[in-house]
């Protein structure tokens, strides 16, 4: 095994690990913003943390987590611009969304 592969190990190994985190994140942000639909805090949290996943899981190849998570970071920028309200359909989609991104991220792991 090449330093390189070992790096890779490391680096996906810890993906794995922030991106749980930053799911439990992103999923209380949601529930915060299904019980206080202004709360910009939490719009402004799981915008970022969708973000961050969505551009991890691209840059380590993992295409249909970075694609999925592509698509929820577009309905936050859509709601925090104000061209989408906050409301229970939106906040209960996308938590659905959160529960296809941990099943995607399992599938990744293996």
């Amino acid at each position: 095994m090449t330093d390189a592969e070992i790096d890779r190990d490391a680096l996906v190994r810890l993906f794995f690990e922030e991106s749980e985190e930053g799911l439990a994140e992103l999923e209380q942000s949601l529930v915060t913003l299904e019980q206080r639909a202004g709360d910009a805090d939490a719009l402004k949290t799981a915008f970022r943390v969708a973000h961050t996943l969505k551009g991890n899981a691209a840059s380590l190849g993992f295409a249909e987590l970075a694609a999925v998570t592509h698509e929820v970071e577009d309905v936050l920028d859509r709601l925090r611009s104000g061209a989408l309200a906050v409301n229970g359909q939106v906040t209960d989609l996308l938590l659905s969304a959160v529960d296809t991104l941990r099943e995607l991220l399992a599938e990744a792991r293996g």
